[in-house]
């Protein structure tokens, strides 16, 4: 059995936003399982925060970083010599501290672009980013695979999308070298409007190189059951043996001590998304009239602080909520663990039409740590499926008034009201998650 794995990521420690930790975990837990996994990713982090410490889990493993200039102005600048505008950078010189005071009404009016902005943005979004703007990493990324594969003697790439380019390295390398490729969907990439390109011509590019990752790839998997039925729709079930559903897991190393005291919070994990608009702080404002303080709790944001902030927070000043909500910025998964761990409930709150196929990042947490979660959710949808399976849930519903009443009552009552399924919800665990890797690689070399 080769148990050599290239795993190939531009999102990779020590960036810390949501899709490092699917790619990350499978690595680290290969290597404790007894494989070999290596990674290639990309030079330079433009867009995102950093963790040292996850690098320093995987000391022992061998990562590669191959050349990537970002195609904007920005990327170019630096790679001339400029200085560092990365996200990381731009956030220690403190300029984005002001997203707080500058939030403060939804009808701010925004200066319009200039006709330079507008002919920048017009290439960017038609030629720099075409199919996304990882484009230039790719060259660079296919020549040291194919090096690797052979001096290495790797049996099986893995790939994860999005970025589009990650498929194109795969298509690439499946057709030139002798590996098994598994081709991993984070989310349905020409089916949400958000994940795909408006443009006819960069989204056919984009829909051309998902139809032949499905054509090449031994192996397709989701992260949510309902792609397959997606994918089924999409292709018209010509694909359906290839797609496998392996949800992601949550570190079993950061898995806090049970807490049975828990603190009156509602903890929301993640981006506040514009969509969710100010639905649940109006319901919440209306539970929690009359109640007496002690029994009225605390809602916790945590998130990317400066873009949460921006969307939620006028949301919250307008319904002078803003006692009773705080923001996080990004922490490290334990501390993530612990707060969520202390909650007396966790939130879930995209509505009932938002959404319907997706297992949100939040969700892989709540279930795992069988949190009980308040969920606004689509009444079919994927995040409901999973929740029933786990028994963790008390589903409400925004347009509803008996739901005001519902929350009331389990403001006044907290308790816990439902019995997990222990054993469904270890398949959110990252051991879980990498075992069903390693039956999924095997099985293509049997």
């Amino acid at each position: 059995m080769n148990k050599k794995v290239l795993v190939i990521t531009p999102f990779f420690a020590p960036e810390t936003h949501a899709a490092v930790f699917r790619a990350h975990k499978l690595v680290k837990y290969l290597k404790r399982m007894g494989w070999q996994p290596y990674v290639i990713t990309v030079s330079i982090n433009y867009e995102y925060n950093e963790d040292p410490l996850l690098l320093e889990e995987l000391e022992d493993i061998p990562i590669y970083r191959t050349s990537y200039i970002e195609p904007s102005i920005r990327g170019v600048k630096m790679a001339l010599g400029g200085p560092d505008r990365t996200y990381k950078t731009l956030k220690k010189q403190g300029v984005f501290d002001q997203a707080a005071t500058i939030a403060t009404t939804h009808t701010k009016k925004e200066s319009k672009p200039t006709l330079a902005a507008k002919c920048y943005h017009y290439i960017l979004n038609r030629h720099l980013k075409n199919p996304d703007r990882f484009w230039t990493w790719k060259r660079g990324a296919i020549k040291l695979a194919k090096k690797l594969i052979k001096e290495e003697n790797i049996a099986t790439v893995f790939t994860t999308t999005l970025p589009f380019t990650a498929n194109e390295i795969g298509i690439e390398l499946k057709k030139t070298m002798p590996i098994q490729w598994v081709a991993d969907f984070r989310d349905p990439i020409t089916y949400g409007k958000r994940f795909h390109s408006s443009i006819a011509k960069v989204y056919a590019k984009q829909k051309r190189i998902q139809d032949l990752t499905f054509q090449y790839a031994d192996k397709i998997v989701g992260t949510s059951s309902s792609y397959g039925m997606i994918f089924h729709d999409q292709y018209a079930g010509e694909y359906d043996a290839k797609f496998e559903f392996i949800p992601t897991g949550i570190d079993d190393d950061y898995i806090p001590t049970p807490q049975v005291e828990k603190e009156n919070t509602l903890v929301l994990v993640g981006e506040y998304l514009k969509e969710y608009k100010d639905a649940f702080f109006t319901i919440y404002k209306k539970a929690i009239e009359g109640l007496p303080i002690g029994q009225i709790p605390q809602i916790q944001i945590i998130g990317n602080k400066e873009i949460n902030e921006r969307v939620a927070l006028p949301y919250v000043k307008e319904l002078e909520l803003t006692n009773h909500v705080t923001f996080y910025d990004h922490m490290p998964q334990s501390q993530l663990y612990d707060m969520i761990e202390k909650a007396a409930y966790v939130l879930l709150i995209n509505g009932d039409k938002a959404y319907w196929w997706c297992v949100f990042a939040k969700l892989i947490d709540y279930i795992a740590l069988q949190k009980q979660v308040l969920a606004f959710v689509p009444e079919i949808s994927e995040a409901k499926k999973e929740l029933i399976k786990a028994n963790t849930a008390t589903f409400l519903q925004f347009n509803e008034e008996d739901s005001v009443e519902k929350l009331k009552t389990i403001f006044q009552n907290q308790q816990t009201i439902h019995n997990p399924n222990t054993t469904y919800c270890k398949r959110y665990l990252a051991s879980s998650q990498v075992q069903a890797f390693i039956n999924l690689f095997e099985a293509l070399q049997s």
